[in-house]
């Protein structure tokens, strides 16, 4: 949809009316009612078909337009100032057939016309390198001409567009909500599985299903408010597929209610069909229906809340917030008014705004620029690294070239442009020096002196007990006692099985001494000495072994320290299995905290720098710390689960042959301090602050920018 021009204001160019005479318009166009505009001042759709474009003209263009048959201005003109309560000059019409003119809205058979579209089509489309950028970009492909089908099958679900149908969602929706809050902790715990296994293939699969839903909304909504649907298809966004449909006919509709309930349409379906993978979640039972209920549920409420609800893309959101304000055009309408207001602020060269509205329509239309601009920023940004992880090296560092200078620095680009065209009429010449001034400072001068990074803190000598070997429990301490001594009895467990194998051992031991003894006397026995020694030393050998095991039973103190977490059921003369955890025996004396950090963090630290380890428990106090000792080895996998990323940790891992890899070259780092008073005898997750060599925000950049480079070009 775009804004026809105002013929109430401004000066048209001279010389398109020519005796009087009026060039003719395309016969295929025509003019449909549109809402009102927000003063309240009629407004009417001048539609192109040919092209699918829209325009939104004022009263007196529309008059205009109606009367354009005449083809004469001096009769037009005439009709208007008689018919009409309307003040026209002449100025007006050849704005008019200006705006018709430069938007290709009239007919001629002149071939110097030809000629000059030909150009213009030479022009836009550049040369082939031109033309491959933009297809990289932004392309189409149309998969299906629905509008027959949908003219046939819309009987069948006009069922969905009733009010008992949203009666129903409503209540559906309130049952699957109050079933999910019973069940949140299984559906938290299978949303983390699902995202750990094969989460991308049933996110793909659930992603076509969603978005198919999704368009049919979109297509049978216009249908039933009478616009053609002349495609559907698939959309590439930097080579990120989406499907589309093709609505653009809803501008032509006279009634707002009826162009927002086409915006709706595919999020009302999305929901609808939330609401409905719910409830068949929260009832099924474990099996493939519930899966596949799970997938569809998360997949549309997250593409609901992420994607189709922001006014920031062209998406849904965005048409909605536009039909919703009657605002067509809004992004470029609040561009324009941000550019102008920068360019004022910066120079005040005095221009006139973009277009007359009121001072909050005006701060409303900078500050959605603004956020705007914020979002796509952050959102190529983070194509241009998947597009860039996702090609062969050289192509992905192409790709995100192209794509950064495309959408990040040719519009920075524009703007300066802009701004050196505006120096003979700029009146403040101080503040983009001021600016540009401040921002170098910032980029050059090394003000970062610290670093965070992720650590865990635990007591420096700390143990877990297990049960050696399937044993009886003997002994164990009171619960008077809590604090032992190096080498003090802790457990006493007992094995009659090792016993058992323990004194058949000692017997074939005994016996093989009588036979040596007997192998002395007689000369027949002594033949077998040798066989008897051999059965002598393995004998002894397993005796040997079976004592160790018993001994292993008596479980003592490694080091002096509290015992703590013994179970509260534990008892003597009950059997416990092998690997049962008995307690923990602690040494609380001193901590020692491991740091996790990258490449750059670590290159910034020297021995002798001090910090502080905060834990994540607000309870406990922060720890004093400094560096004796840095370690240079990379770790080839994080074994450290509390700070894995797929435990809800900060550090990004992946699954990798059962070990959790960082997708960054990790470091650790030890350090020890003295506990602080009340410390618990836990391991406790944290940040640590470390003071650090000051590095700049530039220097930062080129490093890492130069490090990848390196990286992959040794690759």
């Amino acid at each position: 949809m775009v804004d026809g021009p105002s013929p109430f204001s401004g000066h048209a160019p001279m010389g398109w009316l020519v005796n009087s005479d009026l060039p003719t318009m395309r016969e295929e166009l025509t003019l449909h009612p549109a809402p009102p505009a927000r003063d309240g001042s009629p407004v009417w759709t001048l539609a192109d078909p040919a092209r699918s474009k829209f325009f939104r003209i004022n009263w007196l263009m529309f008059e205009i337009l109606s009367r354009w048959h005449e083809g004469d201005a001096q009769r037009l003109l005439a009709r208007i100032r008689r018919e009409t309560p309307l003040a026209i000059e002449e100025g007006d019409v050849e704005q008019t057939a200006h705006f018709l003119s430069t938007n290709h809205l009239l007919r001629s058979h002149a071939p110097q016309h030809s000629r000059t579209l030909a150009n213009m089509v030479r022009v836009n489309q550049g040369q082939w390198l031109t033309w491959l950028l933009h297809h990289y970009l932004f392309f189409r492909i149309p998969l299906v001409r629905p509008d027959r089908f949908l003219t046939y099958s819309l009987p069948w679900v006009v069922f969905f567009f009733s009010r008992g149908f949203f009666w129903l969602m409503g209540s559906a929706g309130f049952l699957a909500l109050f079933l999910l809050l019973r069940q949140w902790d299984p559906f938290h715990a299978a949303l983390l599985d699902h995202l750990r296994q094969n989460g991308l293939v049933g996110i793909g699969l659930a992603l076509i299903v969603v978005k198919s839903v999704h368009e049919l909304g979109h297509a049978y909504t216009a249908k039933r408010h009478g616009c053609r649907v002349p495609t559907m298809g698939v959309a590439f966004l930097v080579l990120l597929p989406m499907l589309y449909t093709d609505t653009t006919e809803a501008w032509k509709l006279g009634d707002r209610n009826k162009r927002l309930a086409i915006a709706l349409a595919g999020i009302v379906t999305e929901g609808a069909l939330a609401i409905l993978a719910l409830l068949a979640w929260s009832l099924f039972p474990q099996g493939n229906g519930r899966e596949v209920a799970f997938w569809l549920a998360t997949t549309s409420l997250a593409t609901t809340l992420a994607i189709n609800l922001s006014p920031f893309m062209r998406f849904d959101g965005y048409f909605i917030l536009s039909d919703g304000l009657d605002m067509p055009n809004l992004h470029e309408r609040s561009f324009a008014m941000a550019r102008w207001r920068l360019r004022e602020w910066l120079f005040s060269p005095g221009l006139p705004p973009p277009e007359e509205t009121t001072f909050r329509m005006r701060w409303f239309f900078i500050l959605f620029a603004l956020a705007t601009w914020i979002y796509r920023l952050l959102l190529f940004l983070g194509i241009a690294l998947l597009v860039y992880h996702f090609f062969i090296k050289i192509v992905g560092l192409f790709l995100f070239a192209v794509e950064i200078g495309w959408f990040v620095v040719l519009p920075v680009w524009r703007e300066i442009i802009a701004w050196s065209r505006l120096r003979h009429l700029a009146t403040t010449h101080w503040r983009l020096p001021v600016i540009l001034g401040v921002f170098l400072f910032f980029l050059g001068t090394p003000l970062s002196r610290h670093i965070t990074a992720p650590a865990v803190a635990q007591p420096e000598a700390m143990t877990r007990i297990y049960v050696p070997e399937a044993a009886r429990l003997e002994r164990f301490p009171p619960p008077s006692q809590t604090t032992f001594q190096k080498g003090e009895e802790l457990f006493v467990l007992v094995s009659p099985e090792i016993k058992r194998q323990k004194r058949l051992a000692q017997v074939r031991l005994l016996g093989s001494n009588w036979q040596l003894d007997a192998a002395s006397l007689e000369l027949g026995w002594a033949r077998q000495a040798r066989v008897v020694h051999g059965e002598k030393e393995r004998s002894a050998a397993t005796l040997e072994g079976l004592q160790a095991a018993e001994d292993r039973l008596t479980l003592v103190a490694p080091f002096a320290g509290e015992l703590i977490d013994i179970p509260p059921d534990l008892a003597t003369q009950t059997w416990i299995r092998v690997g049962t955890h008995l307690g923990t025996l602690v040494h609380s004396g001193r901590l020692v905290v491991e740091v996790y950090l990258d490449e750059e963090a670590l290159g910034r630290l020297k021995t002798g720098f001090g910090g502080y380890f905060i834990p994540n428990v607000m309870e406990f106090p922060s720890v004093p710390l400094q560096v004796d000792r840095i370690d240079t080895m990379g770790l080839p996998e994080l074994d450290e689960p509390l700070l894995a990323s797929i435990y809800g940790g900060p550090i990004a891992v992946t699954m990798q042959q059962n070990a959790a890899v960082p997708e960054v070259a990790l470091f650790r780092l030890r350090l020890t301090a003295i506990s602080p008073p009340g410390w618990p005898t836990l391991r406790l997750a944290g940040q640590i602050h470390l003071q650090a060599t000051p590095r700049s925000l530039l220097e930062s950049v080129t490093r890492s920018a130069l490090m990848v480079l390196v990286r992959e070009w040794e690759m």
